[in-house]
């Protein structure tokens, strides 16, 4: 696992900040105009950037546990035209700074690898997230072993309650990832 400090967040900034895999799954998903979008491993804020052109009376909040990489994700979003709906916090999968059932889509792009415990981090996204809530997850297909973590990901999001909608695997721009959606079951 990764041990994040300035100078990671700094490189990781500078190489994936903008990496195509966050815009093309965010094209990829139909989001309400109204949504409140919580993106868990936010990184530099980019996906939610993205996600702000469907989100357009909604807000969307970026959760990273790396306080240096929500400074350059709120840096990043300062002149964005829809910065006033944005907004960044410090926190971990583990432990969301978001009340219970306030989010209806949230995104875990490329970050589930990086959580220190998946299951306690699926609980979270449980709580946050309202009835019928969607979850995005997408895995990078160039990271090695991807397909079979894929898989075990894909089971273990199944295992804590999450109800199947689609996988898709896409590729384009030079990368290619799998990315699943997964609907909050009514309880």
């Amino acid at each position: 696992m990764t041990e994040w400090t300035s100078e990671t967040a700094q490189w990781y900034a500078s190489n994936y900040g903008e990496y195509p895999t966050n815009r093309l799954a965010v094209d990829e998903l139909t989001l309400p105009a109204d949504a409140v979008v919580v993106d868990v491993g936010c990184g530099t804020g980019y996906a939610l950037r993205h996600a702000s052109v469907q989100v357009t009376r909604g807000r969307l909040i970026g959760i990273d546990p790396v306080p240096e990489m929500i400074e350059i994700a709120r840096q990043r979003t300062v002149d964005h035209p829809h910065s006033a709906r944005i907004e960044f916090r410090v926190g971990s999968a583990e432990s969301l700074p978001i009340a219970d059932q306030a989010a209806d889509v949230v995104f875990a792009f490329d970050s589930v690898d990086h959580w220190q415990d998946v299951n306690r981090g699926l609980g979270e996204i449980r709580r946050i997230l309202r009835p019928g809530g969607t979850l995005a997850i997408v895995k990078d297909q160039a990271v090695p072993g991807a397909g079979e973590a894929g898989r075990v990901v894909a089971e273990t999001v199944r295992s804590a309650g999450f109800l199947a909608i689609d996988k898709r695997e896409i590729s384009g721009e030079d990368v290619s990832f799998t990315l699943w959606t997964w609907r909050l079951a009514e309880e």
